[in-house]
């Protein structure tokens, strides 16, 4: 089941917005930058970093919030007026910080996450025509998108370094979106099962998807497969996709989307 992942193209940039740091990603260059050594503000410093790769060149750019978990809440029981309660269910609003609101390309779900407006403040002053949003809605929009059209049942999951998402479809229907922390293989296993428990899903009725595969997460993948049989991973070919250690989202590295 292969994602229609859009790869980045010549003078497309992608830039990505984590906790610890931020990362670059053209089709030849992706470094990772760490917050203790560099920000993003406007200055000598970050201008510099643009140039160092050309990335002021770019004539196509995104910019990806990695920062924090985004709220999902359906377009048909969505009130403006309550996005900060919508919030507050997974992440306190930090002082100064805003709501962003963002949606799904089918309509269905309305995104919401907090944004540092210094940042894109920053970025909009050197990309006039930057365009802003969370990463959970690339995830969602690319597995909206598979074509499944009957009624079976896909557990779709993200892996990232210290976390990972899970977004669990029925047809075209979203049952569950939720992002879990973990340490370990055990830790990673523990959600995954308890998921399908909750949804009262045995092994036979779903198939698993990764969103990529890569090294580092060999030892999640493995213990999964003790217990579950329908796993595939789209976009792999059968092949390990690069796997840049310092970067935590991997399957973003060459996305543009």
């Amino acid at each position: 089941m292969p994602f229609n992942k859009n790869i980045i193209k010549d003078k497309e940039l992608s830039i990505q917005i984590f906790k610890d740091g931020f990362s670059f990603c053209t089709p030849k260059a992706r470094p990772f930058f760490k917050f203790e050594k560099h920000s993003i503000e406007q200055g000598d410093d970050l201008k510099k970093l643009f140039e160092s790769h050309a990335f002021l060149e770019s004539e196509k750019i995104k910019a990806v919030h990695f920062g924090h978990s985004a709220t999902f809440v359906p377009t048909s029981l969505y009130n403006p007026d309550q996005k900060k309660a919508y919030l507050n269910y997974n992440v306190s609003l930090e002082e100064g910080w805003i709501i962003a609101e963002k949606e799904t390309k089918d309509e269905q779900i309305k995104i919401l996450y907090p944004v540092k407006p210094q940042i894109e403040a920053a970025l909009e002053h050197y990309f006039k025509n930057i365009d802003f949003t969370h990463y959970s809605q690339i995830l969602y929009d690319l597995s909206a998108n598979t074509g499944n059209e009957d009624d079976s049942v896909v557990m779709n999951i993200h892996i990232q370094d210290d976390e990972f998402d899970l977004l669990v479809f029925r047809g075209k229907e979203l049952l569950l979106f939720n992002t879990y922390p973990y340490i370990n293989e055990d830790g990673f296993l523990y959600f995954v099962l308890g998921v399908a428990e909750e949804l009262a899903l045995s092994p036979e009725d779903f198939s698993i998807v990764f969103f990529g595969k890569y090294a580092r997460y060999k030892k999640c993948y493995e213990a999964l497969e003790h217990y579950h049989q329908k796993i595939t991973f789209a976009d792999q070919q059968n092949i390990l996709m690069f796997d840049e250690r310092e970067h935590p989202a991997p399957y973003f590295l060459n996305l543009f989307d």
